[in-house]
């Protein structure tokens, strides 16, 4: 084996992608599976074992982990809801033939998707911000009567979580479905623009049942994104706590619990309830627009 170097050149080229992935990867998941059954005992790096406490603990946290669950939905409907129909008319405005300087508006529109997030949490703290931000110069500009302190009550949350993400994503779902919308061939189109379809015809009935596919793509991607959101609600929340304690997060959550709270073990086990939930949530979605299935 040694004498014929062939043999062992391959594996001496890809041994570093191996060696990473057991240091970075696999050994931290391995590590992670022990951690969620175990608590760490003062400071003195010692571990005990408590079987099941941690995951129990997680599934009955009705101040901590169910409100972030409760978050997590909202946030994902709320922003599929503003986020895809926007998406959806900007890459129609997009694609027009008649439009012009495309590449510039396409890249306008792409920009705000990669500011890294804590630049976004930033200028979302800024823009909400209440003697100088910029929503409250706009709503005193339109008639508004005094200064709205955003984020000192609950209801606020949300609203101001989803209008940062909307300003974010949407021109990347808008970038997907102009790559759909190329992707159809254009003698589908000429045959119904010759039958008398017209635009709002084209776009209903021929363009939203092609893009079927995208829409797939975008969803998955959206909700699985929304469960590892952080650097934006850890920033504009109070690192992630919010008003009343209504503004967590799973992954702001685990960040506290481990670093704050020096409970890893627990944050660990929140961490798989988390990750065995973006799979029930992906095969559910999978599912749902018939992606392995049969045709």
């Amino acid at each position: 084996f040694w004498a014929d170097q062939r043999k062992w050149t391959p594996y001496l080229f890809v041994a570093p992608c191996f060696v990473t992935f057991a240091i970075f990867t696999a050994w931290p998941m391995l590590r992670a599976v022990t951690m969620g059954f175990q608590e760490m005992v003062g400071f003195g790096g010692q571990w005990e074992f408590v079987g099941l406490e941690n995951f129990q603990e997680a599934l009955i946290d009705v101040e901590h982990v169910r409100v972030a669950l409760r978050n997590f939905f909202l946030y994902v409907i709320g922003s599929l809801v503003t986020q895809m129909p926007a998406a959806f008319g900007l890459a129609l405005l997009l694609t027009a033939r008649n439009l012009k300087a495309k590449g510039f508006f396409r890249t306008a529109f792409f920009i705000p998707t990669v500011i890294p997030g804590v630049t976004m949490g930033v200028i979302g703290a800024w823009l909400f911000n209440q003697s100088r931000g910029f929503i409250n110069e706009l709503y005193l500009a339109l008639g508004g009567a005094e200064r709205i302190a955003w984020g000192s009550l609950p209801r606020q949350i949300l609203p101001m979580l989803l209008l940062i993400a909307f300003w974010r994503w949407t021109g990347r779902h808008a970038v997907y479905l102009i790559a759909g919308i190329t992707g159809i061939e254009t003698s589908i189109i000429e045959a119904a623009i010759v039958d008398g379809a017209s635009g709002w015809q084209l776009a209903r009935h021929i363009t939203l049942p092609l893009l079927r596919p995208v829409f797939a793509f975008i969803i998955i991607t959206a909700a699985g994104g929304s469960l590892l959101m952080f650097e934006v609600p850890f920033i504009m929340l109070d690192a992630g706590g919010g008003p009343g304690g209504q503004g967590w997060f799973f992954i702001p959550y685990i960040a506290r619990m481990a670093f704050n709270q020096f409970r890893f073990g627990y944050a660990t086990a929140i961490g798989w309830l988390v990750f065995f939930l973006s799979i029930a949530i992906t095969l559910v979605q999978l599912k749902f627009f018939g992606f392995g299935e049969a045709r």
